[in-house]
C-alpha cells in the first residue's frame, strides 16, 4: 500500500472548510488541523504510487481555498 503525508497552507480561516472537504476525498484516512507555516495534514492511502499521485494532484490539490501543498511520501520498505 502506498502512502503520504500532504502539508497544506490554505486560506486563512478556511481551514475548517478545507479540513470538511478534504475528508470527502476517496483516500484520505487522516485530516488534521495543525500551529505551523501550514495549517493542515492529510494522510492519504492508495494502493499503487500511481493512484495516490492522481489523488494527490487531481483531487487534493484542487480543493478551492488551498494555496501551497508539500508531499511527503511513505518510503515502504522502511515500514517493514
Amino acid at each position: 500500500m502506498a502512502q503520504a503525508y500532504v502539508i497544506i497552507h490554505c486560506e486563512t480561516g478556511m481551514e475548517e472548510w478545507v479540513i470538511r472537504n478534504l475528508k470527502k476525498i476517496e483516500g484520505v484516512k487522516e485530516v488534521a488541523g495543525v500551529l505551523s507555516l501550514y495549517d493542515i495534514v492529510v494522510k492519504v492511502e492508495a494502493k499503487d504510487n500511481y493512484v495516490l499521485e492522481k489523488i494527490i494532484t487531481k483531487q487534493i490539490r484542487k480543493v478551492e481555498h488551498i494555496h501551497t501543498t508539500m508531499t511527503l511520501m511513505v518510503i515502504e520498505e522502511q515500514e517493514k
